[in-house]
């Protein structure tokens, strides 16, 4: 399954998630889709196309290492 960029509110990357979810993310309206790799997925009443990159709506904090 492919892997979609999750970057934070402040556009910094926080890592790669499945595409699954990543549309789940989307769906619940706490990502935006920046990206779409061109591709769709389809469900019986929708079809979304599938992001490549997803940004959080909220900021994250990342703790110090």
């Amino acid at each position: 399954m492919p892997h979609v960029l999750v970057l934070n509110a402040s556009y910094e990357p926080l890592g790669v998630v499945p595409l699954r979810r990543a549309l789940i993310l989307v769906l619940e309206n706490k990502a935006v889709s920046l990206e779409e790799s061109g591709a769709f997925m389809h469900s019986a009443t929708v079809t979304v196309p599938a992001p490549s990159v997803v940004r959080l709506k909220r900021f994250v904090r990342v703790p110090y290492r």
